[in-house]
């Protein structure tokens, strides 16, 4: 409800200042060229967004759990991205002969590409992490070794889960953690038909990801957040571990 609201809010707000204050239609930009670039350069975005749905979609019905699903459609996302870019540096030269837009939006552009590059290599490699992808019986074999079993739930169509995966679960000191001997990190992953899976989540007491929980070795929950920290992650590890 917030998240309508907020759309709605937003794209409300110009049309009433611009009714409460008529003069102000002297200040809006005409269309031309540089307008059109923007349609453009927007709907080049809005493909971007439809391969990322699009994959997260289809990874979720090729998926075979426990087998990990495919990260190749990043790639596709990350083009986009990059065409956006180089559209925006290319048609800037091309409609305007002011060097201080020239440099501004081709500096703009040069960084749309560095971002679609940084998305690629970042989504698409596998993690430095070695999981254990869940079943039951793996999590079982965990526990009799003696492990620490940390149990991240997470899927490709969760924006949530993959950003805290890039920024706090591959962080360098995380990533020693979770590879030590004396860990089992575990990805139960929701991508496609996963009912050991869900039931998994259920039986933890939650229905939403992401979620982290980590199981100290006589079985007992030491964390278990939707918003962990590097050092949340760090010290749960060390406590489970005594």
């Amino acid at each position: 409800m917030v998240t309508f609201v907020a759309i709605g809010t937003g794209m409300a707000l110009p049309y009433f200042l611009l009714s409460a204050f008529p003069r102000l239609v002297r200040r809006v930009p005409r269309s031309g060229p540089a307008s059109e670039l923007v349609k453009q350069i927007m709907g080049i975005l809005m493909l971007a967004a439809g391969a990322y749905f699009l994959g997260t979609g289809l990874a979720g019905m090729l998926a075979k759990p426990p087998d990990p699903p495919t990260q190749a459609y990043w790639w596709v996302v990350a083009f986009f991205i990059a065409a956006a870019g180089f559209w925006l540096l290319w048609r800037t030269f091309h409609i305007t002969s002011r060097r201080p837009i020239w440099i501004a939006f081709g500096s703009l552009g040069l960084m749309v590409m560095l971002v679609a590059v940084v998305v690629g290599t970042r989504f698409a490699r596998s993690s430095p992490i070695h999981w254990i992808y869940f079943t039951p019986e793996r999590l079982v074999a965990a526990q009799k070794q003696a492990k620490v079993p940390v149990l991240e739930f997470t899927a490709a169509w969760c924006l949530n889960c993959q950003s805290l995966e890039q920024a706090v679960l591959h962080d360098p000191k995380v990533v020693a953690a979770m590879n030590s001997e004396k860990v089992a990190p575990i990805k139960v992953d929701l991508t496609g038909n996963n009912p050991p899976g869900s039931r998994k989540l259920i039986e933890v007491g939650r229905r939403t990801i992401p979620y982290l929980v980590i199981y100290s070795r006589d079985g007992s929950e030491v964390l278990g957040s939707d918003a962990y920290t590097v050092q949340q992650v760090l010290d749960g590890i060390e406590k489970a571990s005594r």
